[in-house]
C-alpha cells in the first residue's frame, strides 16, 4: 500500500503541476504577444466557460472518486456506478450548454467576442467525457498523467508555431481548449476499452442526486473565490486587471498544486480505511500528510512573497508589474489551501462528512463575495487577491473545528509547523542580503538555491519529522536497490 500511495503521489504531483506549469512555460511568450488585455480576455473567457462546466458535472469529480473506490473490486457494480454518473453528467450538460450559448448571445460584453466564448465553451459541451474521477477512484493516476503530459506538450509546440501576434488570440483559445478535450476523450475511450463501458441509463440515478447536490453546492461555493474572482474582475474592472490577477494566480497555483497533490491521492485510501473503520491507520496517514504539507507550504509561501518583486517583471515583462502585489498576497494561499486540503478534502470528504464540508465552504464563500464586491472597484486585482486569501483562511479554521468536533482525527505534529515556520522566516534576511550582491535571474537562482540549502539545514538541526521521514524513505530505497 505504501508503495502504491508513493507512486500515485508522484503521478498526481506531476499531473497537478502540469495543469498550471504548461501555461507558465508559455506565459513569458504569451504575455509579450497578447499583452495584459489579451491575456485578460483569454483567462476571462476560459474561466467563464469553466464556471458553466463546473455546473454541468455537478459534484461528480469529487463524488465519483469515492463511489468508484467502493465499487472498484466488482466490475458489474463499477459499470453500473460509472454509467449512472456519466448519464447524470450528460443530462445536465445538455441543459447547461444551452444556457451558456444563450448567455454569450444576449450579454453585450460577451457578445463582443462571441466566437472566442463559443470556442471556449467546448469544455462544457464535452464535459461528460471528463472521467478523471474514475481513474482517481481506482488509483490509476498514471493513466491521467501520461496522457495529459503528452497532449499538453503538443499544445505548447502548436502555441509557439501558430500564435505569433495579438490577433492570434482565437488560435490560442482553440489550442488551449482542444488540448484539454483530446486528453479527456482519450482517457474516456481507454476506460471503455478496459471493460468499464458506461451506457445511458435512467435507473438508479435518484440515489446519487442528494450527495451530488451537496458536493455540487460545495463546488459552487468554492468557485466563488476560485473562479468568480476572475469573472467579477472582468465585469467590474477591465481585462488588464484580469491579466494581472490571473498571471499571479497561475504562479501561486503551481506551488499550491504540488503541495495539495497528496490530498487527492489519499482520499480513496481514507475512504477505504473508513469503510473498515480503521481510524488508527487514518490518523497515521493524515498526520504524515500534515507534517509534509507544513514542511513545504511555509517556505514556499514566504519564499514566493520575497522573490515576487524581482521575478514578475523578469518572467512576464515590465507591462505586468501590476501582478507583483497580487502575487505577494496570493502566495499565502499555499499555506491555507495546503492545510485546508487536509482538514477538508482528506478528512471531511474522505470520511463522508459532505455537509460539514459544505458548511465550512459557505463561510468562506459569503466573506469572499462581500470582500470582492467591496474591494475590487477600488483595488482591482489586489482586492480580489485579498478576498481569496481571507476566504480560504476562514474555511481552514471552520474545517479544523469540524474535524476536532465531529471526528476522532487528531493532528499532533504542531511542533513541526513551528519548526517549518522558523526555517522559512530566515528567507527574509536572506533576500535582503542577496539584493546587495545580485540582480535579475542570478538573484532568483541564488535565492532559490541558497534558501533551499539553508532551510533543509535548519530543519535538520531542529529535527523536523518530515526530514526524518524523507531520510528513512531514501535509505529504504537505497537498501532495496
Amino acid at each position: 500500500m505504501a508503495q502504491s500511495i508513493a507512486k500515485n503521489t508522484l503521478y498526481n504531483v506531476l499531473l497537478n503541476i502540469a495543469s498550471v506549469i504548461f501555461p507558465l512555460i508559455t506565459a513569458p511568450y504569451v504575455s509579450r504577444v497578447l499583452e495584459p488585455d489579451g491575456v485578460g480576455l483569454f483567462n476571462f473567457s476560459t474561466t467563464y466557460a469553466g464556471y458553466f462546466a463546473l455546473v454541468a458535472v455537478l459534484g461528480i469529480p469529487t463524488y465519483g472518486v469515492r463511489e468508484v473506490s467502493k465499487a472498484r473490486d466488482d466490475l458489474k457494480s463499477l459499470n453500473r456506478v460509472v454509467s449512472q454518473l456519466v448519464s447524470i453528467a450528460l443530462i445536465t450538460t445538455l441543459v447547461v450548454s444551452a444556457i451558456y450559448i444563450l448567455s454569450i448571445a444576449i450579454i453585450g460584453k460577451l457578445n463582443e467576442n462571441f466566437f472566442i466564448f463559443l470556442t471556449a465553451g467546448f469544455v462544457i459541451y464535452l464535459a461528460p467525457f471528463k472521467v478523471n474521477w474514475y481513474y482517481q477512484g481506482v488509483e490509476e493516476f498514471g493513466v491521467i498523467t501520461k496522457v495529459t503530459l503528452a497532449v499538453r506538450t503538443i499544445s505548447v509546440i502548436c502555441l509557439f508555431l501558430f500564435v505569433r501576434e495579438k490577433g492570434d488570440l482565437i488560435i490560442y483559445v482553440i489550442i488551449s481548449v482542444f488540448g484539454t478535450i483530446i486528453a479527456d476523450l482519450w482517457n474516456f475511450f481507454k476506460m471503455y476499452r478496459s471493460g468499464v463501458r458506461p451506457r445511458l441509463t435512467f435507473t438508479g440515478l435518484k440515489s446519487h442526486l442528494s450527495p451530488l447536490f451537496i458536493l455540487f453546492a460545495s463546488s459552487i461555493a468554492i468557485s466563488i473565490y476560485t473562479v468568480l474572482d476572475t469573472l467579477m474582475l472582468g465585469f467590474m474592472t477591465n481585462y488588464e486587471e484580469v491579466g494581472f490577477y490571473t498571471n499571479a494566480m497561475h504562479i501561486s497555483k503551481v506551488v499550491v498544486s504540488a503541495i495539495t497533490s497528496l490530498s487527492l491521492v489519499a482520499v480513496p485510501r481514507v475512504s477505504f480505511y473508513m469503510k473498515e473503520r480503521d481510524f488508527n491507520n487514518i490518523n497515521i496517514l493524515l498526520n504524515k500528510s500534515f507534517s509534509v504539507v507544513s514542511f513545504f507550504a511555509f517556505p514556499a509561501t514566504i519564499g514566493l512573497a520575497c522573490i515576487s518583486p524581482v521575478f514578475v517583471p523578469l518572467f512576464f515583462g515590465t507591462k505586468f508589474v501590476g501582478s507583483i502585489m497580487p502575487l505577494i498576497i496570493l502566495s499565502f494561499l499555499i499555506i491555507s489551501i495546503g492545510l485546508n486540503n487536509l482538514t477538508g478534502v482528506q478528512v471531511l470528504i474522505g470520511m463522508g462528512f459532505d455537509k460539514l464540508f459544505l458548511y465550512s465552504v459557505l463561510t468562506g464563500t459569503v466573506s469572499n463575495f462581500i470582500l470582492n464586491y467591496t474591494l475590487i472597484p477600488g483595488l482591482g486585482s489586489v482586492g480580489a487577491s485579498i478576498a481569496s486569501v481571507v476566504a480560504e483562511t476562514l474555511i481552514l479554521f471552520v474545517t479544523a473545528f469540524f474535524v476536532y468536533r465531529y471526528t476522532p482525527i487528531r493532528f499532533n505534529n504542531w511542533f513541526d509547523v513551528i519548526k517549518s515556520l522558523i526555517g522559512a522566516l530566515l528567507f527574509i534576511p536572506l533576500i535582503v542580503v542577496l539584493n546587495n550582491y545580485f540582480d535579475g535571474w542570478v538573484l532568483v537562482a541564488a535565492f532559490i538555491i541558497l534558501g533551499g540549502l539553508v532551510y533543509v539545514f535548519v530543519e535538520s538541526l531542529l529535527k523536523n519529522d518530515s526530514i526524518i521521514l524523507f531520510k528513512s524513505v531514501l535509505l529504504s530505497k537505497i537498501k532495496n536497490k
